[in-house]
Formats: C-alpha cells, structure tokens, sequence
C-alpha cells in the first residue's frame, strides 16, 4: 500500500510536470452505474430532510447548522494565505455558536447567510465563473438555493486547485526528476523485499535492443548505409527509445516508460500517419510522373484530404481506410490534371494508381519500408544530435510533413529527455552490463 501511494504521488507529480495543459477535471458517475444511483439516492436523502426539517413549525435548524458547517469549510478550503481579512470575515459572519443560539431562540434568518456566501462567492471565483454565481441570486428557495451553492462551490474549488498547480508547476519541474527517481527507487525496493525483479521489461526492452545495435542488419536500413555505430551507452539507448515508434504489442512494455505510455503511444501513432502520408504522394508523384511534379498545390491538397479521411483512424486500422484514400487520390489527381491542361489518366493507368496507393499502406511495401527507414533514422539522427548543432537534414521524402515531423520529434525529444534523466542511473547499470556481456562474447 505505501508502495501504491507512493507510485500515485510520482505520477501525479510527473504529470503535472511534463503536461503544461494538466488540469484537475470534475468528474461524474456514468448514468445508470450504481455509483450514480447511490449519490443521486443520498443527496436527494439529505436534501429532502433538510428541507422537512426546514417545514416544521417551529423549524428544526439541526440539519441547516451542519449545511451551513460544511460551506463555511468549502469557502476556506478557496482562500488563498493572503486572505487574511477575508478569512476573518468569513469566520466572524459564519459563527456556528452564534447561528445555534439565533436557531434556538427562532431568530435565524438563513436567507441572510446565503446571501453572504454568494456575495462571498463572487468576490472569490474566477472571471469565468461569475456568470455561474450570478444565477444564485435568482435562486429564491433556500433549499434549491443551497443545492445550487455546493455545486458550484465544488466548481471554484475545482478552479483553485488548478490554480495551485499553475503556481507550483515550476517548482515541480525544478524537482520532479530526483522526486521521480527517489520514489521509483522505493518501489524497486519494496519489490525486491518481495522477491520481485522492479526492472524485468526494462531489461528485456534494453536487451532486445543491444541485439540490433550488436548485429547492425536490425537497425533501420539507413543506418547501415554508413558505417557501423559503435555499441555505446548512449546509441544503445536511444536506439531503444526508438523501438516505441515502432511497437509490439506482444511485448510488455517497459517500467521505466509506463507513466509516459499514452503519450508514447500517441507519438507511435503520428509516426505511423507520417509514414503512411509521405509513402502514398511518393507512390502518387512516381506512379503519375512529369505531369504533376512541380505541382505543389497539389501536395498540399492531397495531404490535407488525407488528413481528413485519416483522423481518428488508428494505424493498425489504415488498410481498412486505403480504399476511400486512392478513391480520393486519384480524384485530386485527376482534377489537377485537367486544370493544368493535361489529359487525364487513362483507365490502366487510373487502377495502377489506385493499387499503388492502396498497397503501401502494408508494412512489407517497398515504399513503406524505405520511408519507415528514412524516418526512424531521421529521429535517431535527431535525439542523438549534440546540443552544440541541433542542424538534422529533413529526410527525403517528408517535405510535404514537415511542420507535424517537427512536432512529433520535438515531442519525442521531451518525453525521452526526462525519462533519461529520471531513469538514466538504472539504465547505465543495465546496459553497462550488456556491454559487459558483448565484448566477452566478441572476446572469445
């Protein structure tokens, strides 16, 4: 359980730290879960009872007191320690005693405190949220009044909390990384008091990877066009970072990656789509030849329309979507053309087209094959630059995507960069061991 907490700690903190966009999100039961009918069955329960009790004569105020106790915590819980005033206004107006002695004497007036809470209200929520605290005023009914209240308490609660998070975020960056390594080291150590392995897929990932350094033939074929690179620490790494573009889903993925596992993926994803993108206008541009070469237009439309047909389609999904890609294709083409005062294809030349497109979107295509090679050596090339000459030559082939391969390799580069830093101690251990290995096997 320590172990538990700890890793959600870690995770929290890492999110917050490597997501500028992380906000805290209110969140409801699904309709019709029983979760849902529980909370629906104990607010009405409470609501119901207080408004009973609000009926009698005289009114029993029993069940208001402790309403009234838990919004004056809610206003706390939203100031900031600047607030010294206003904390002592909120203290001095909500006085439990003084409210239980108006109660039993039949002198309170809970409209009056409501009004106080809303005004207190709108002094402390943010812009966006006055247009909410505004209709509380229109509320005359003190139960829905009430009810209206600790929804939207709930709301500048909400807003607090992501505002603390704003402040601290720099803090967090500044020592996410020995707070990340500090508690990952706790779990390992739990683990191993448990006789459990805390790195198991983290060697296997690391060890896999060593192989295809070891044997270059595993490498993309563009890197072995130069020479072979030398087994280093640091090539053998990101040569395994580079194995999450190109995932299989048979292996276990790595404990060192998985708090980044979704954003790795989606990095996974938008390889593939720059693949497949830039595989189809090579095959288009070669296939259809001089007649729309120096077109540019028409690369951008074709990529645009690709775009479309492709979004929200997962790459394992692609096949399933090439049909409507060469339709449209060969559309783009066919109207470029004729606008340009050329013929248009003849029908051979139309279904070649068509098969072309609709057959590299397999990874045994030669086309794909080559610009997969192109683009898994282009970010090699990219995460193993030194800082001193970040210049890296855009691969040949992937003009038209320029603008989405520099966001997905800047993306990758900061994903990679604080997992490095983070887990960098356990990966020297490992790989030096492999190394290790290597040059005992080479030696004998």
């Amino acid at each position: 359980m320590r172990a538990a907490d700890g890793v959600s700690n870690m995770a929290l903190a890492h999110e917050i730290t490597v997501n500028s966009e992380f906000k805290i999100q209110k969140t409801e039961p699904g309709e019709g879960t029983i979760e849902k009918q529980v909370k629906d069955t104990m607010q009405k329960a409470f609501w119901d009872a207080l408004r009973e009790k609000l009926g009698e004569d005289p009114p029993d105020f029993s069940h208001a007191m402790v309403l009234l106790e838990e919004v004056k915590e809610n206003l706390e819980e939203i100031l900031l320690p600047q607030h010294t005033r206003v904390r002592a206004e909120i203290k001095e107006v909500i006085d439990l005693q003084l409210i239980e002695q108006q109660a039993d004497a039949g002198t309170l007036d809970f409209h009056q405190y409501a009004t106080f809470v809303v005004d207190m209200m709108a002094k402390l929520c943010a812009p966006a949220r006055d247009e909410e605290v505004a209709k509380l005023r229109e509320i005359t009914e003190i139960v829905p009044l009430f009810q209206e209240i600790f929804r939207v308490l709930e709301l500048l609660k909400m807003d607090m909390a992501n505002f603390t998070i704003q402040q601290i975020r720099p803090y967090l960056q500044q020592q996410s990384v020995n707070y990340e390594r500090t508690k990952f080291q706790q779990l390992l150590k739990t683990q191993e008091e448990s006789g459990t392995d805390g790195l198991e897929f983290t060697r296997n990932w690391l060890r896999r990877n060593a192989q295809k350094v070891f044997t270059p033939s595993e490498l993309p074929q563009a890197s072995t066009s130069t020479a072979a690179p030398k087994p280093t620490p640091n090539f053998l790494l990101n040569t395994a970072y580079l194995e999450v573009l190109d995932w299989n889903h048979e292996n276990i993925y790595p404990e060192a990656l998985l708090m980044d596992e979704h954003r790795f993926r989606e990095i996974h994803q938008k390889a593939q789509w720059l693949i497949l993108v830039s595989s189809v206008l090579l095959v288009t541009y070669n296939t259809v030849g001089a007649p729309i070469a120096g077109i540019s237009e028409l690369k951008k439309q074709l990529k645009q329309h690709l775009s479309d047909i492709l979004d929200g389609v997962a790459f394992n999904d692609f096949n399933g979507a090439m049909p409507n890609v060469s339709t449209q294709v060969l559309k783009d083409v066919q109207s470029s053309l004729v606008q340009h005062g050329f013929s248009a294809l003849p029908e051979d030349r139309e279904a070649l087209l068509k098969g072309q497109v609709e057959g590299v979107a397999s990874p045994d295509h030669p086309v794909h094959k080559i610009m997969k090679s192109r683009l898994f050596d282009f970010i090699h090339n990219f995460i193993s630059r030194p800082t001193q000459n970040p210049q890296v030559l855009l691969p040949t082939g992937f003009s038209a995507v320029a603008e989405e391969l520099s966001h997905v390799c800047g993306q990758f580069a900061r994903l990679i960069s604080h997992n490095r830093a983070v887990f960098g101690v356990f990966y020297a251990d490992i790989i030096s061991a492999l190394l290790k290995e290597h040059e005992s096997a080479v030696s004998t």
